[in-house]
């Protein structure tokens, strides 16, 4: 009557402690809260044993979606990926970024987990020029916009809503189909607009070349800007010197207001360096030159899309990292895989959607 299985726990209970050792720090501590909220003691053991059936199980359902063409695409007209179930597709404004974070592996040191964050963008203000513009603060507060320091890249009004994750540990071609596939679950490719905000690494904007429509809009995140700004300012004029800060507060008003041809003139009137201080100057001449059209940020605040990647970077903190780099945690291949869809669809809030279909399947 319970429909109890032969362990003697119901799928309900087993489903659960998997959520609760996706979404706390560990399993002992899983199994700690579970027997607080339940009064059902289990050990941290049993929780780890029903993470792995679970966990499995998602895991073989995304792979299998993700990587195996049904028969029928062959004689239908089926648009790339289109026999992915839509999860929360994005009509309007979608905002894709691409990062990496690298994880503990028990007998193999660290390695990378390349991870893809999918939003939507909603512009909350009826005047989207006011709602775009640097927020300022007043005298005594933290930072002055007056001159844009870090904290600029907020854009008041504009908003990040709506975020999915797909997370693999893996090289690149590993990290293809899930990025593919997630794109496909949010229908990205049919949202009025596309915009795209990474760091600089080649890898990330080449797929973002290969797997987005070209219409999509590239942007280089502004905290990375700057900080290679920072870096030739340092190398021409001396860490932490008056002159290095003057000259990196005028390169980034000109670089937010769009005044490209100016941060290149200021780059170019630096002193000569040699040696580390000059190879430095000459990589970010280089770096500002290979994302000269993702650095028109007047531009993009101008048509409500973002220009930070703080929503995968976030995540390689809240959602990886929080979970799988704690003090002491070494995984196993197999176990960081597992634990890496379980978190991308919990927070993705795609969890009881899943347990629904993994349980009808059963």
């Amino acid at each position: 009557r319970l429909r109890l299985r032969r362990d003697s726990w119901s799928g309900g209970l087993v489903r659960e402690a998997a959520r609760l050792g996706t979404t706390q720090p560990s399993f002992e501590v899983a199994a700690e809260t579970m027997g607080r909220l339940s009064r059902i003691w289990i050990s941290d053991s049993t929780v780890w044993r029903h993470h792995r059936e679970v966990a499995s199980q998602l895991e073989t359902r995304l792979e299998k979606e993700e990587q195996e063409v049904p028969y029928y695409v062959a004689w239908r007209d089926v648009p790339a990926m289109g026999w992915i179930a839509p999860e929360d597709p994005i009509e309007t404004h979608a905002s894709v970024s691409i990062d990496g974070v690298k994880i503990l592996i028990r007998d193999d040191g660290y390695r990378e987990v390349k991870m893809v964050s999918v939003s939507k963008v909603v512009v909350e203000l009826e005047t989207e020029q006011c709602s775009l513009e640097p927020k300022r603060t007043t005298q005594g507060e933290e930072g002055s916009m007056d001159s844009p320091d870090e904290g600029q890249g907020r854009q008041d009004g504009l908003k990040l809503t709506d975020h999915s994750y797909r997370a693999v540990l893996g090289d690149k071609p590993t990290f293809v189909p899930a990025l593919r596939g997630e794109l496909a679950r949010r229908r990205v490719r049919e949202a009025d607009e596309i915009s795209t905000v990474n760091d600089g690494a080649d890898w990330i904007w080449d797929l973002t070349e290969k797997y987005l429509p070209q219409r999509r809009v590239g942007i280089l995140d502004w905290p990375h800007a700057v900080e290679n700004l920072a870096k030739a300012g340092k190398a021409g004029l001396g860490e932490g010197t008056p002159e290095a800060r003057a000259w990196l507060d005028q390169r980034k008003t000109e670089l937010w207001n769009g005044q490209l041809v100016q941060v290149e003139i200021g780059l170019e009137q630096l002193p000569r360096r040699y040696k580390e201080r000059g190879r430095d100057i000459r990589q970010v001449k280089s770096y500002v030159n290979q994302h000269w059209k993702r650095l028109g940020y007047d531009r993009f605040r101008a048509e409500g899309r973002p220009i930070g990647s703080g929503t995968v970077e976030s995540a390689a903190r809240n959602v990886v990292t929080w979970r799988m780099k704690r003090g002491g945690q070494r995984w196993s291949q197999a176990g960081a895989t597992r634990m890496l869809v379980a978190v991308g669809e919990v927070h993705s809030n795609r969890w009881d959607t899943q347990m629904q279909r993994l349980a009808k399947a059963a």
